[in-house]
């Protein structure tokens, strides 16, 4: 059983976290993991959810940030325009509102990853993208959860996307990225 788990206790730990974080980011996400994530950004409003300080979106043009965590957005404003202060597993946002839905480091830490899967669905426009850089090593399972490909693959499958990436980043982290299938006329 992950340690930080369900969203009151993430919530926590993140308002924790935050003074830390950025620090945290720079020893664990590396530069160019950040680069694959952002290169896979399609044109258009970007979601960023789990924000954090804003460290994967910060200049991304377009780019809205959302995060459970007050302390987190309180760090991030002045690095993004637009963040608002919501849960990802209910956001406040019009259907097809977004190009592409990116989760650096928090799709693990929400409590119901197909209803997330279903929830972005709805947030993208037809052909839209959700971009993941997520945990893949088993030492970080007593921490997080951590999905390997056939979870993706099962969770693309049940929620109308295609899996479009699957890398696995020195066996540490795993980027992935899933298309929302186009809905014929």
């Amino acid at each position: 059983m992950p340690l930080v788990l369900g969203q009151a206790r993430t919530r926590r730990f993140f308002d924790w976290l935050a003074p830390s974080y950025d620090i945290v980011n720079a020893i664990i996400f590396r530069p160019e993991w950040r680069a694959k994530v952002r290169a896979a950004l399609l044109p258009g409003r970007v979601l960023d959810i789990g924000v954090g300080t804003g460290f994967t979106s910060a200049d991304v043009a377009g780019a809205v940030g959302i995060d459970l965590s007050s302390e987190m957005v309180s760090r991030a404003r002045g690095y993004l325009g637009d963040l608002v202060l919501a849960d990802a597993m209910s956001t406040p946002f019009r259907a097809g509102s977004f190009s592409t839905i990116v989760c650096a480091g928090s799709f693990y830490y929400l409590p119901d990853p197909l209803a997330a899967l279903r929830g972005f669905h709805r947030l993208l426009r037809d052909g839209g993208r959700v971009v993941m850089l997520g945990p893949e090593a088993w030492f970080l399972r007593p921490l997080v959860r951590t999905f390997v490909r056939r979870d993706y693959e099962a969770l693309a499958g049940e929620t109308d996307f295609d899996l479009v990436q699957y890398e696995s980043l020195r066996g540490v982290a795993s980027l992935v990225v899933m298309e929302k299938q186009n809905v014929l006329p």
